[in-house]
């Protein structure tokens, strides 16, 4: 072999190794960026189910908290009715007194004259 031909064939296994190098570090940043695609659909899928967790979570506390509002208007409502219930009793019985007494004095007024 020639100088010339040494070098040209140097030049070329020379440019072999590199573009054996470009290749490896391609496939390698691919494989890279594979993995951060990866982790980042990890850390999305992540995000969602947690935001879909907390979203269910705050779904159940509204609902017990209407619930527990239900329960409160109709315990309410239940003590107003009661509390009618009696005034109007009461009232029937003041009535009643009211009836009774006039008949006594009535008769005592009757009795007297």
């Amino acid at each position: 072999m020639t100088l010339a031909q040494d070098s040209a064939h140097q030049a070329l296994v020379s440019a072999n190794d590199e573009i054996q190098q470009l290749r490896n570090t391609v496939s390698s940043m691919r494989e890279q960026m594979e993995a951060m695609r990866v982790a980042e659909q990890q850390r999305i899928q992540q995000a969602i189910a947690s935001a879909t967790e907390e979203i269910a979570q705050l779904r159940a506390m509204v609902q017990a908290m209407r619930d527990e509002m239900e329960r409160q208007k109709i315990r309410y409502e239940d003590a107003a009715q009661h509390q009618q219930a009696a005034h109007r009793n009461e009232m029937r019985q003041l009535q009643l007194a009211i009836v009774e007494l006039r008949e006594r004095l009535e008769k005592q007024h009757g009795q007297q004259g």
